[in-house]
């Protein structure tokens, strides 16, 4: 494998390091899912509602919070 092929099949091993249907713990405690229909089903599956909070920084999902019912 020459090496610009290899640097390009690196990239590309980089760019899938999450599921776009994964919910990700941020830092200050909320969570951050693809969409707002992750979001919800995430929180449903846990006996609670989905709270969302807005935008996720770059505008990679949805911010949210999930609150008991």
């Amino acid at each position: 494998m020459n090496r610009i092929a290899l640097i390009a099949f690196a990239s590309a091993l980089a760019a899938c390091g999450t599921l776009p249907n994964e919910v990700v713990p941020m830092r200050d405690g909320t969570l951050r899912a693809a969409t707002y229909v992750s979001a919800a089903t995430y929180c449903q599956q846990r006996g609670s509602t989905a709270r969302v909070l807005g935008k996720a920084p770059a505008e990679t999902g949805v911010l949210f919070l999930c609150e008991k019912n």
